[in-house]
């Protein structure tokens, strides 16, 4: 057994973090770097820190889950959602709405405000990530400043407030529409009949096959007709295998 096979089988048992399930060379890359940050000299003394430190492994965790993202991110994308998606599963329909991979929350939230901004009323604005810590810091809705750079002014001075420390806080009547959830893709059911689902910027670290697979299970989650969104680095190659067509860019539909 190599170290890296090793290591892999260590996190699996601790984390509940299937490594096989990503592409190697990306995540070997990161892991290193990790290394090198925290002076660790190898894959076994990071177990070891992991084991002992329960700060260190919630930050590792964290890290090894690439938390990215930023409100309204790809406005290409965001503005066929704003107007042909919503208005399409809103029209005599509350929609269900999932951001599977939600990170910091700031997806979903700008879902939320699109909603609100012209009236559609959600059935469900669901959020899923594998991370517990990042998961809490989108439930505070709480911003730097870099991480909502770019919002349109209106949004910003409509639905968030600035903080004496300069950080920003979504308000409570888009917040308290949005549900937020652990869920691991790799092992966790998925629920059923939702409008629209968002798996941006998580594909591109996992393998062909799994990334198959997690297509699969996203679209058997869609209704008739359900909207799937992708990264702009995750395209899809060949929709109809899976049941869909592609509408736009990174946009695809389900074909029944």
């Amino acid at each position: 057994m190599t170290d890296y096979e090793k290591l892999k089988r260590d996190i699996n048992n601790r984390l509940g973090i299937d490594l096989n399930a990503y592409k190697e060379q990306q995540m070997r890359r990161r892991i290193n770097q990790w290394l090198d940050r925290y002076n660790l000299t190898s894959y076994d003394e990071l177990i070891k820190k992991i084991d002992a430190d329960s700060e260190h492994q919630a930050k590792f965790v964290e890290y090894l889950t690439i938390n990215t993202s930023n409100f309204f991110r790809d406005s290409s994308v965001f503005k066929v959602i704003e107007e042909q998606v919503l208005p399409s599963i809103s029209k005599n329909n509350r929609p269900r709405i999932w951001s599977a991979g939600a990170s910091i929350g700031a997806e979903i939230y700008s879902i939320a405000i699109l909603m609100k901004e012209y009236g559609f009323v959600p059935g469900q604005l669901f959020a899923t990530d594998l991370d517990e810590v990042i998961l809490r810091k989108a439930q505070e809705g709480v911003y730097l400043s870099n991480q909502i750079a770019g919002m349109d002014q209106k949004y910003l001075e409509t639905y968030f407030t600035k903080r004496d420390d300069g950080t920003w806080a979504i308000h409570d009547i888009i917040k308290r529409q949005v549900s937020f959830k652990k869920h691991d893709l790799l092992k966790d059911p998925y629920g059923r009949n939702f409008d629209l689902i968002l798996c941006r910027n998580v594909f591109i670290y996992f393998t062909s096959e799994t990334q198959a697979r997690l297509i699969h299970n996203f679209v058997q989650s869609l209704k008739p007709h359900g909207y799937f969104i992708v990264g702009s680095a995750e395209q899809i190659m060949d929709p109809a295998s899976f049941g869909l067509e592609r509408v736009s860019y990174c946009i695809y539909q389900k074909t029944v």
